[in-house]
């Protein structure tokens, strides 16, 4: 009877011993998947991919402001400041002309710093200079100012009698520009210089 008894109290302690023991084998495998190593850990995480922004924050993401010269199609000279070299070459390459009572001008203006200009001389002036003049020029752009040298042209002998005339420099404010035209100051402030676009 004392077997019998023994042997069923020793049942019941098993029994009772088997949720904790299930309980700390199941505790030491988490522990051991946390001793992974780091770089396992590491590399896990660098397959998770980059979160992509949503359509409304890609929408509503800052700009870079647009100044009122970038949105104006007439440039004046207080706004010329607010304008790079490459957005003020951007409006004035191309050809344009302009008539005055000793000659009629064609200038054309390259984005690589050369220009030409064409002069045809009228009136009495057809008597000194001929017919037509071609002078090749460098340009450059400087706070708003617009500089125009002589470099050479033909014929020879007419593009140094106009050098001696008015200078193998030419430097103006500028005073307007738009779309179909450019007008350009003298030192006085006063505009000397009115230019028609003929073409882009």
């Amino acid at each position: 009877m004392v077997k019998k008894t023994s042997g069923i109290l020793l049942l019941a302690l098993t029994g009772l011993s088997a949720p904790f023991w299930f309980s700390a084998t199941r505790a030491n495998q988490q522990t051991g998947e946390s001793r992974q190593p780091l770089q396992t850990r590491q590399a896990v995480l660098q397959q998770i991919p980059p979160r992509v922004k949503r359509e409304s924050e890609r929408v509503n993401s800052p700009q870079k402001p647009v100044s009122q010269a970038q949105k104006s199609d007439v440039i004046t000279g207080e706004m010329v400041s607010q304008l790079t070299p490459e957005e003020i070459l951007t409006r004035l390459v191309g050809r344009w002309e302009q008539t005055k009572s000793t000659s009629r001008q064609i200038l054309t203006i390259e984005e690589n710093g050369k220009a030409t200009m064409i002069v045809e001389p009228q009136g009495l002036w057809t008597a000194v200079l001929g017919d037509r003049v071609t002078i090749n020029i460098e340009w450059s752009l400087n706070q708003g100012k617009l500089t125009l040298r002589t470099v050479g042209g033909s014929p020879e002998s007419k593009v140094d009698y106009i050098k001696q005339l008015w200078g193998e420099e030419f430097v103006r404010e500028i005073h307007s520009i738009e779309n179909k035209m450019f007008t350009l100051r003298d030192d006085s402030g006063e505009v000397n210089q009115k230019w028609i676009r003929t073409s882009y």
